[in-house]
């Protein structure tokens, strides 16, 4: 069984970030909201760990036109994380008994620290846990599955994948 972190394992609600990143810009969220997208080049290169935090920072600020510090920016950026997804600890715990389980996230370094930190007791249920930017591959994409896949030592139709994009559920299967 493969779990996905964000919004299976930890909750995450990227109007926090935004809701930081305007305090600091002195801009209001919602001009914020119109222009912000987490699909863009350089979060899909920071999440295959092409590029370092200092570029996607500089590459995201341009983007959003805000003027605040790499401090600001992070601070920002890992207020994403809400906390355990209500209930989960007890799924998996359960479910640890029966089966090997593995995270497979599409994450960034400063986020890594968080996330660790932030349900460590959860966490030691999982035998490893795979991450975009050490993998060098992302999900959707099928090169990301088939290396956690082989990792795992088991071919890909006999895992388990939850996760909360439809699309990424598809190119596993």
């Amino acid at each position: 069984m493969v779990f996905d972190l964000g919004n299976v394992l930890v909750e995450i609600d990227f109007s926090r970030v935004l809701s930081v990143w305007a305090g600091y810009a002195g801009l209001e969220i919602e001009e914020l909201s119109s222009i912000f997208s987490i699909e863009n080049k350089y979060h899909e290169r920071f999440e295959r760990g092409e590029i370092s935090s200092l570029v996607f920072f500089n590459g995201m600020r341009k983007s959003l036109r805000i003027d605040i510090t790499d401090e600001q920016f992070l601070e920002g950026w890992n207020a994403v994380f809400v906390g355990e997804v209500e209930g989960i600890c007890d799924v998996v715990t359960l479910a640890s008994i029966q089966y090997p389980l593995y995270v497979f996230s599409n994450t960034n370094a400063p986020h890594q620290i968080i996330w660790r930190g932030l349900c460590p007791k959860l966490l030691s249920k999982f035998q490893k846990i795979f991450v975009s930017c050490e993998l060098g591959w992302r999900k959707p994409e099928k090169e990301a599955f088939y290396t956690v896949a082989k990792a795992i030592g088991k071919p890909i139709h006999q895992i388990l994948f939850f996760d909360d994009s439809p699309e990424n559920v598809a190119v596993a299967s």
